[in-house]
């Protein structure tokens, strides 16, 4: 973690105003240096506000800059109504520009763009009051969801930035501290879409200039981003220390909306950690400062993180009276939040209200028809197969899960991806219960494997025991007595580490009894395995809506290299990410050949199951089918996601002629399917490489 400059308690300004002193009138400035002995720079916003407020009356026409800083100073500590009463006093383009900012934290989009783009076009203004109401443009449209028109006003702010760094160098403190404003942005922007060591150093590059700066507030927020970085990365307690730092930092400067926000990652940081009370606490207490700034998007986000914790709890009802709360202010400010109408709408479900589900699902299909979205389509076509679940059409069900489930795992939606191969499960066991169809177990076996490292990459011990305890008892009743064993064994592996003594007690049982199972005593009879998967089927539809609203962690789903390769070892097409320089012939050669043998056991025995290998610093996640080819991926990280994506590119290309004998040759055709089949999983992220060859 970075430490903040300027500790020493200097007798001058806090940084946050005395940037701007060296543009304002020499009266100004003759007044301010005098008084510089009476501040200290660690001073809160709201001691230098008081003093401004007391200052302006004596001026005889206070400079268009004083009155800028001061409109910086209010809207930082969230002032709102004092700086709307000065833009009524005061013919002043600095502080309209920050009257703008106050119109996009109360979610006035339109209102804010079009005032900041007729300031924008004025002649003879100062640059970095251009820089200013381009990056309220930006905001603007990032709030309404209009990426590709933020993307397109955040790169014209860069470029004016690098343009106006030949401008004086008093003014280069007051461009910098713009453009980190800019930073912000970009981060929210590329959050869930760029590779997270991008964004850590897009996030050090703009820490580094808020320390040189000795902008407090802006050291405070890119912890803070970095901060939410490292939550989605899994990293907890890096997370929970930036995010405290921040906190440290906001006290002091009296920045309430910044606080409230940053305070609220440390509410889901308990969530994620289980302390549901500490973490209710934490959103009431934000919720009344956002509702008293009048911050409309934050009062919806927290309303909705304390409806999350209902959901937690098991308390659907307070859910769904949190969602509904949410969603009603969403309606109002005419956004769109169509993920949250998705989960209110499994909430419906949940709780049997069928007409309002219905009404949502044919609001969402309308809203899919005019602005399509992936991952709206497959949260839809799981909520469809979920409700034909219910009326037991359990065929039509099938077909809506696995048409999602496909979509989900190209989109990399773990959470969504996770959810569905639950519920696919479900279904599984509740055939089964109807027909006794061993090949029901045989599926959920299966999806039970594929979804095991959901709940490794979430921390979810008590579901992962429970998924390990299910696979148990199917493999007892396909009389696989070894591998029920060896599952019930992984189980009581973890309860050893979380030290809970009472289902250790439990597994361990278990075990003992399937050990009277094996062939010389397979006679004896187990209640546990002979009863119907009722109390299993209870607990996995908890976990179905309790715990996948949203993945705790985010993890690359971009390997750094891919490669299709044959029974042979030859590779059949060779994949590198874009962006990088991928060209280490003896870490891919090695690793082909590390595989190789145990990939041709594989082809020989007909199985097609995913294998994870540690290759010094890699992972190699390798699917391998019967038809004699596997997907192999060299990844950073080993991820649900990553694996999906795998196992789909595995079942895609199994439809293809794969060629028995490959020496090297391969159709224009095959060649052109299996390019597709990854554009569509990986997007532009991966390019084809002829670098990846391999003698045999």
């Amino acid at each position: 973690m970075k430490i903040m400059k300027g500790k020493d308690n200097k007798e001058r300004f806090p940084q946050e105003f005395a940037i701007y002193i060296p543009l304002m009138s020499d009266n100004e400035k003759q007044i301010l240096y005098e008084k510089e002995k009476d501040f200290s720079q660690n001073d809160s916003l709201i001691k230098v506000r008081d003093f401004i407020v007391d200052l302006i009356p004596s001026l005889s026409k206070p400079s268009d800059i004083l009155l800028f800083s001061l409109g910086k100073i209010l809207y930082f500590i969230a002032d709102f109504e004092t700086l709307l009463s000065y833009q009524d006093q005061y013919v002043s383009t600095g502080l309209e520009l920050w009257g703008i900012r106050v119109l996009l934290e109360r979610e006035m989009n339109e209102k804010a763009i079009k005032q900041a783009s007729k300031i924008k076009e004025k002649e003879n203004l100062p640059s970095f009051y251009k820089l200013h109401s381009i990056r309220s443009i930006a905001r603007g449209y990032l709030n309404l969801g209009n990426y590709e028109q933020c993307k397109i006003y955040l790169s014209e702010l860069f470029e004016k930035t690098v343009e106006y760094q030949k401008v004086s160098k008093k003014e280069k403190n007051v461009l910098n501290d713009i453009l980190l404003d800019g930073h912000r942005d970009n981060f929210f922007l590329n959050r869930y879409v760029e590779e997270k060591i991008k964004l850590e150093n897009n996030l050090n590059i703009a820490l580094h200039i808020a320390e040189e700066l000795e902008e407090r507030n802006k050291i405070a927020l890119f912890n803070y981003l970095m901060a939410l970085l490292q939550r989605d990365a899994g990293k907890l307690e890096d997370s929970l220390k930036q995010t405290n730092f921040s906190i440290e930092i906001l006290e002091e400067t009296g920045n309430i909306s910044l606080l409230a926000a940053t305070k609220g990652n440390l509410g889901t940081i308990n969530v994620v950690l289980g302390n549901l009370k500490k973490a209710e606490k934490i959103f009431a207490e934000i919720l009344e400062s956002f509702q008293y700034l009048g911050e409309s998007r934050y009062i919806v986000l927290t309303i909705k993180c304390l409806g999350d914790l209902a959901i937690s709890k098991g308390e659907f009802g307070e859910a769904i009276q949190k969602y509904e709360e949410a969603l009603s202010i969403v309606e109002k400010l005419n956004m769109k939040e169509p993920y949250q109408y998705c989960v209110l709408a499994e909430l419906y479900l949940k709780t049997n209200k069928m007409n309002e589900y219905q009404l949502i699902a044919k609001n969402l299909q309308e809203e899919i028809r005019t602005n399509p979205s992936p991952t709206i389509e497959s949260y839809l076509l799981f909520l469809q197969g979920m409700f034909n679940i219910e009326k037991m059409n359990y065929g039509k069900a099938e077909e809506l899960l696995s048409n999602a489930l496909i979509i989900a795992d190209r989109q990399g939606r773990g959470e969504l991806s996770a959810k569905i191969l639950m519920n696919k499960i479900l279904l599984n066991l509740k055939k089964y219960d109807v027909e006794k169809d061993l090949n029901q177990l045989e599926s959920a076996l299966s999806d039970l494997d594929h979804l095991l490292p959901y709940f490794r990459e979430n921390k979810l011990y008590n579901e992962h025991v429970a998924i390990h305890l299910l696979q148990g008892k199917i493999f007892a009743i396909m009389k696989d007595y070894s591998e029920a064993f060896n599952t019930l064994q992984h189980a009581k592996d973890i309860l050893t580490q979380q030290k809970d003594k009472r289902m250790l007690q439990t597994v361990d049982e278990r075990i003992n009894q399937i050990n009277l199972l094996f062939p010389e005593k397979k006679e004896h009879k187990i209640a546990w395995v002979l009863d119907a998967f009722r109390k299993e089927i209870s607990d996995l539809e908890e976990f179905g809506l309790r715990y996948m609203q949203r993945s705790h962690v985010e993890l690359d789903v971009s390997p750094l290299a891919l490669i299709v390769l044959h029974r042979s070892g030859i590779p059949l097409r060779s994949f590198v990410i874009s962006k990088k320089t991928v060209k280490d012939q003896l870490l891919f050669g090695g690793f082909i050949h590390a595989i190789k043998d145990m990939l041709s056991e594989l082809f020989q025995e007909q199985q097609s199951q995913m294998l994870v290998i540690t290759y010094g610093n890699y992972k190699i996640i390798s699917q391998a089918h019967s038809k004699g080819f596997s997907s192999v991926a060299v990844s950073a990280y080993d991820s649900f996601s990553l694996r999906r994506k795998i196992h789909r590119l595995t079942d895609k290309l199994s439809e293809l002629e794969i060629p028995e004998h490959f020496y090297g040759e391969l159709s224009v055709n095959v060649a052109k399917e299996i390019d597709n089949e990854v554009n569509l999983l990986f997007g532009h992220t991966l390019e084809y490489s002829d670098e990846l060859k391999v003698d045999i």
